[in-house]
């Protein structure tokens, strides 16, 4: 794919959650110091009316999963009940592979997933194949924003399921590096990410001796109405891409 190792000397910081070791291996191949400093995790919301929620799945025609990580804690309260997937009657409607993977490890199908991984996209394709009397259920983290239930004509409930904390410690660790003056990139997930860590440490350490990498548009966004330029952003909305697109920008710049 690449002459020679585009990302030598580079430390590429990850910020968000990381559900496996693909983008990381792939940064080494190339070269790079992976840094994994997530700013956030998230914590599984357990209520007494945990049991009523998930029986109520079936009241939907689509359930509706925007995140891995709203994936695995529908995971952990389906053991917790002891259901598996045959119990479900409603649809399947993701944003991005990963998440789509998440779910089908369960044994579902995905019905419908958007053709750009964001969930604008979502809303503007999900008609055409979804009637507009279909009920929806959105499964989501305290921290999602309303363009699902906002942006769609049909009925959408939520169900938050799960919430983010922020990592204090991770947050000292990327404060040291930059510190240091060593050159960094910094790829951001998701807005919630971005925001963490603009608040946190991009107001104080600026962004201007680091290569800025934002997965999608709607975290491009996010971090350009902070007035932040964002150097790298894939075309198809993966880890995977956001690192291939890295090293093709160092590979010019350098």
């Amino acid at each position: 794919m690449f002459n020679k190792a585009p990302l030598s000397g580079e430390n590429v910081i990850f910020t968000g959650i990381l559900r496996s070791s693909e983008a990381p291996e792939l940064v080494e191949r190339l070269g790079g110091n992976v840094v994994i400093s997530p700013m956030i995790a998230t914590k599984e919301i357990v209520s007494s009316d945990d049991l009523h929620q998930i029986q109520s799945c079936n009241l939907y025609e689509w359930l509706i999963f925007t995140s891995q990580s709203s994936v695995k804690a529908f995971q952990s309260k389906m053991v917790k009940y002891q259901l598996d997937a045959s119990f479900f009657t409603a649809k399947i409607a993701v944003v991005g592979i990963k998440t789509a993977h998440a779910i089908e490890s369960l044994g579902f199908s995905v019905n419908f997933t958007p053709s750009i991984f964001s969930a604008d996209i979502f809303v503007k394709e999900f008609p055409k194949v979804a009637l507009s009397t279909d009920r929806c259920l959105f499964v989501k983290g305290n921290l999602a924003k309303d363009t699902i239930t906002a942006g769609m004509s049909n009925d959408v409930k939520e169900w938050t399921i799960y919430e983010t904390v922020e990592l204090e410690e991770n947050k000292e660790n990327v404060k040291e590096l930059l510190k240091s003056g060593e050159r960094c990139s910094i790829i951001f997930t998701s807005p919630s990410t971005a925001e963490v860590y603009h608040r946190s440490i991009g107001t104080s350490f600026g962004y201007e001796h680091v290569t800025v990498c934002a997965i999608g548009h709607i975290t491009k966004n996010f971090l350009e109405s902070k007035k932040v330029s964002v150097q790298v952003m894939p075309d198809t909305y993966t880890l995977i891409d956001v690192i291939v697109k890295l090293a093709e920008w160092k590979g010019r710049v350098q």
